[in-house]
């Protein structure tokens, strides 16, 4: 049953070549029955694991087109439920190898730990029910600013406009959620976001849609100005006040 599942996300997949799709599906079926194995280890024999690896080479396989049937399902799920958490997040690929270099990978934290980073946009119900992976974004870094000092990194990233940052990544998913909202009008739909994503881009995007809008939850890193008019009054301050006032007069 629950590798029928799996395998019923991607049956929309479409490389332009069956044997490609078929091998998709197989594929997915070995890694779902054995999800905690290495690839040459899920595979049944030396002939799969070989044909696995040249799907995963061919031009014509794009995590893109994998992910697009997936993302369509997923998104029919967050229609069918009336509040939707899309929570977004960046993590890292780490492909750091002792003794060689992964072709394509970039530096990470450091120009000794190499991999990508990805950033997707995954659907919940509130009690925490996943219901997939609705968006995403991967990018890997051409180099880091190692001789830089932190205050030398921090004033060239505010010479940059947000499009040339990797915190674009923010208002790119927020943006998504916003068509997400759109696409399901009878779903309260809430866009999630830790520290990383307390920018001021992200809050003056809009969140109207043609249908509504989508909600907004930002973990606060910045104890910023609430109010133009009284620029002493800040953010911290304030919850904390309405969070007393709350308690002591809870809603009748």
């Amino acid at each position: 049953m629950f590798v029928g599942a799996i395998t019923d996300e991607i049956r929309n997949c479409d490389f332009g070549d069956a044997r490609l799709n078929r091998r998709l599906q197989l594929i997915t079926q070995r890694l779902s029955e054995k999800p905690n194995m290495s690839i040459p280890s899920a595979c049944h024999g030396r002939a799969e694991m070989e044909a696995a690896y040249r799907f995963f080479d061919n031009d014509k396989v794009t995590p893109d087109e994998i992910l697009a049937s997936h993302a369509t399902s997923s998104v029919e799920r967050v229609r069918q439920t009336k509040v939707a958490l899309l929570v977004q997040d960046t993590t890292e690929v780490d492909v750091t190898r002792p003794d060689s270099i992964v072709i394509g990978a970039g530096p990470l934290n450091s120009e000794k730990q190499l991999g990508a980073l990805y950033h997707p946009l995954i659907a919940y119900e509130p009690s925490g029910i996943p219901l997939g992976t609705v968006w995403h974004k991967r990018w890997i870094r051409e180099s880091i600013h190692k001789e830089s000092t932190p205050d030398e990194k921090h004033k060239a990233r505010k010479k940059l406009p947000i499009e040339a940052k990797e915190s674009i990544r923010w208002i790119e998913g927020f943006r998504a959620a916003r068509g997400i909202a759109d696409a399901c009008p009878d779903t309260l739909c809430v866009c999630i976001g830790d520290s990383e994503a307390d920018i001021y881009e992200l809050f003056a995007e809009p969140r109207s849609t043609q249908h509504g809008q989508v909600h907004l939850i930002v973990r606060s890193c910045y104890d910023r100005v609430v109010n133009c008019v009284e620029p002493c009054k800040k953010l911290m301050e304030t919850v904390r006040l309405d969070g007393e006032y709350h308690s002591c007069h809870p809603p009748t």
